[in-house]
């Protein structure tokens, strides 16, 4: 394998793993569900802390899965042109799309929510409701990290398109090398 391929394949490593911890969040998004529906329900008692928990969970599973879709080409994706290349033609195209506009789309993105992020704790921002959870800068440093998982996404997958530019048959992007989602 080579030495592209064994960072490209690092990183993979690391995007997995993190996913798998994000993945967590679901199991936990289940319970507070359940929990907040059947005490509405059966109890008549409403909480306001439970449907916030709701939406950071929902935030910290989709942020942190986000960067696993790509490199296991679950993304969305013109499959009418891109199966009809060949497998240099979708290594340039693969290459072309990341550095002309899914890294630059990360780094402006990335940057204004780091800013969004870091006013949040600048300003030690809570809920808007009197009794919602506190320390909303948290789960809005999510999307910075979710963002930072798309790019890393992308460094990976432009280390595969060199690797199959150089030789396409061993580096073939629709390969599943990367393990299971």
């Amino acid at each position: 394998m080579s030495p592209l391929l064994k960072l490209s394949a690092a990183l993979d490593a690391v995007l997995n793993a993190i996913s798998r911890v994000a993945s967590y969040a679901l199991l936990a998004l289940v319970v507070v569900v359940v929990f907040d529906v059947a005490t509405r329900r059966f109890f008549q008692m409403g909480s306001t802390q439970l449907q916030e928990a709701e939406w950071h969970l929902h935030t910290i599973l989709i942020m942190g899965v986000l960067g696993t879709t790509y490199i296991h080409n679950r993304h969305v994706r013109i499959d009418l042109l891109h199966a009809g290349f060949s497998p240099r033609t979708r290594a340039l195209v693969e290459l072309a799309g990341i550095l002309l506009l899914l890294l630059p789309f990360c780094a402006v993105t990335g940057y204004y929510a780091v800013n969004f992020a870091w006013t949040s704790f600048i300003r030690g921002e809570v809920s808007q409701s009197i009794d919602g959870l506190p320390f909303r800068w948290a789960i809005k440093s999510m999307l910075p990290l979710g963002i930072t998982l798309v790019a890393l996404a992308g460094l990976s997958r432009v280390l595969r398109s060199i690797a199959a530019l150089a030789d396409p048959y061993s580096a073939d992007l629709d390969r599943q090398e990367a393990g299971p989602l």
